[in-house]
């Protein structure tokens, strides 16, 4: 009877034991994802009783102040079937969405697969202030409990407050200033860039200081593809490509050597937007340059060349038959070959080109000029 009664304590001990490794403790027991060192947990119900689905409580959270929102979580137990991931998305209380977002499976409790359903925001999503809704697209398998006053369980995980202050963009002198805009033009044009590895640098600005933000917001890194146009929309931090007739009849699409960008502006806010690259272990050719070349049958010559960010150029000469004449046109670097495109000043297309090309470098150039002779040139960086 002894041996008995001994083998039932040790089994409910075991339980027991099982049950607090299981969920980390009464009044511990959230949901994933977790907080990082520079994270807090910005909102999360404590659940460790037996859940049920479809929560018929909203799930609601309020911020006293504007918080930088990382992770979200929800939680899809399902009788220990777990669910595919679909996506979660915020509501404020004027009934804007952020949003919807694809969530990632992790296992749950047991290595149920994808009980936990995570979104990863990168950048963090910049949140005012108020009361917001969370928004699941599986309700019908969405976990609740008394304990989380009949709402669906979730996390949210945000930086904490104050550790993003002063975080400045690297071309944040180079910001577009953007004020608040009609319902009917809320597309503006941004730059057109050569294409590369850029960051999007954003951020609402309340003051006067036009071209400052309250603070600078880090989208990307990037990869600005040539002969795409695209949309980066403000107030989400999304960027998608799109058809450039959507924004304006009138416009084309860009050439091969072009990555377009158009900006979705905010109804209620102004906003400095500036993009940062291109960036990568790329040769970084943009700058000012000291030409000089030949120009068969003529004279020798030389030139200041200014090879600008967005893929455009300006030409003066210094010396030659046309000093003083300037010249604007296109410049791209595909990885091997530098040419930059321009109409001459007697008419017709120039086209130079370099294929021995290094940092503070160009080598062996040639040019061929419509309706007059070509000849060669070399330039070397001069910032």
């Amino acid at each position: 009877m002894d041996d008995r009664r001994s083998l039932l304590v040790v089994m409910a001990l075991s339980i027991l034991a099982a049950f607090f490794m299981i969920q980390g403790g009464l009044g511990q027991c959230y949901a994933l994802p977790s907080p990082d060192g520079n994270e807090e947990r910005v909102f999360g119900q404590s659940a460790c009783s037996g859940v049920s689905n479809d929560p018929p409580n909203p799930t609601t959270f309020t911020l006293e102040e504007p918080r930088t929102i990382t992770k979200i979580g929800s939680y899809h137990w399902n009788q220990a079937s777990g669910d595919t991931p679909g996506t979660i998305a915020l509501k404020d209380g004027n009934g804007k969405v952020y949003g919807p977002w694809q969530a990632k499976g992790e296992p749950g409790q047991g290595g149920v697969p994808n009980a936990y359903w995570i979104v990863y925001l990168s950048p963090g999503l910049e949140l005012p202030a108020g009361a917001y809704s969370i928004m699941d697209s599986s309700p019908a398998t969405w976990s609740y409990a008394s304990e989380s006053d009949n709402a669906g369980i979730t996390s949210v995980i945000g930086l904490k407050a104050g550790n993003d202050k002063g975080k400045q963009a690297p071309c944040g002198d180079e910001g577009m200033d953007f004020s608040p805009r009609s319902p009917t033009d809320i597309y503006d044009a941004g730059p057109g860039l050569v294409p590369g590895l850029y960051n999007i640098w954003y951020g609402i600005r309340t003051g006067s200081n036009i071209g400052k933000p309250d603070k600078w917001n880090q989208f990307g890194p990037v990869e600005m593809v040539g002969g795409k146009f695209y949309v980066f929309d403000v107030t989400s931090a999304n960027l998608n490509e799109a058809n450039p007739q959507m924004i304006n009849s009138m416009l084309s699409n860009p050439t091969s050597g072009e990555s377009v960008v158009w900006l979705k502006l905010s109804t209620e806010n102004a906003y400095v937007v500036c993009f940062e690259g291109p960036l990568g272990e790329g040769l970084q050719l943009s700058g000012a340059w000291k030409m000089s070349g030949h120009q068969e049958g003529f004279n020798d010559w030389k030139a200041d060349l200014n090879l600008k960010k967005d893929g455009t150029l300006q030409w003066t000469e210094t010396v030659g038959a046309n000093v003083g004449a300037k010249r604007q046109g296109t410049w791209e670097f595909d990885g091997t070959a530098l040419t930059l495109k321009w109409v001459s000043p007697g008419g017709g297309q120039t086209s130079w080109i370099s294929r021995s090309v290094t940092k503070d470098n160009l080598e062996d150039g040639t040019y061929t000029v419509e309706n007059a002779p070509g000849g060669t040139w070399s330039a070397t960086r001069s910032d």
